[in-house]
């Protein structure tokens, strides 16, 4: 079992996955900086965590990214979140 773990976000130049030219990205433990798009491609579907098709949105993915870059991992648990948040199983 993989686990890809979203660690911020970056503005890169082009996807490490597919190579299309990204506004936003998020950079990952063992991916690089990807596309929330490819992102959400690369995890394995969790229905209890998510409704649907067991996948978060790609929207959701930037969001999650740009509160592990701004946010300290103290005020993080103020608002509820932990760790595991913020970690996949890769597909």
């Amino acid at each position: 079992m993989t686990i890809i773990c979203i660690n911020g976000y970056d503005q890169p130049n082009n996807c490490e996955h597919c190579g299309k030219r990204l506004i936003h990205g998020v950079r990952t433990n063992s991916r690089g900086t990807i596309g929330a798009d490819c992102f959400v491609k690369l995890i394995k579907a969790d229905k209890k965590r998510f409704s649907g098709n067991g996948k978060p949105s790609a929207a959701m993915v930037r969001d999650y990214a740009k509160m592990v870059e701004r946010r300290s991992p103290q005020r993080l648990a103020e608002m509820g979140y932990s760790p595991r948040h913020f970690q996949f199983e890769a597909a």
